[in-house]
């Protein structure tokens, strides 16, 4: 027998997710304070500040009144594509 479904409120997912966002830019500030490790590592760097865009970026689209607006300005160009992909 399954569990009953339980509401999920977006905002506290979203708070999740910004707060998940700041973990992953708080590393990669740490990580940057290696110079030699910025050196070998820059594309992978690159990369963690990424993930803490889109996490952002999809934090403050489960906050929006309006999801079609809040793609439309969310700044990640690829992000907003492949959303607008599955609409």
């Amino acid at each position: 027998m399954s569990a009953p479904m339980v509401p999920i409120d977006l905002a506290r997912v979203a708070e999740v997710l910004d707060m998940l966002g700041e973990e992953v830019e708080a590393l990669g500030r740490q990580l940057c304070t290696d110079p030699a490790l910025v050196a070998t590592f820059m594309n992978e760097l690159q990369a963690i500040d990424r993930i803490a865009q889109h996490q952002h970026a999809l934090a403050s689209l489960l906050r929006a009144d309006c999801m079609t607006s809040a793609v439309n300005s969310l700044g990640l160009e690829e992000l907003a594509q492949r959303l607008r992909a599955h609409c």
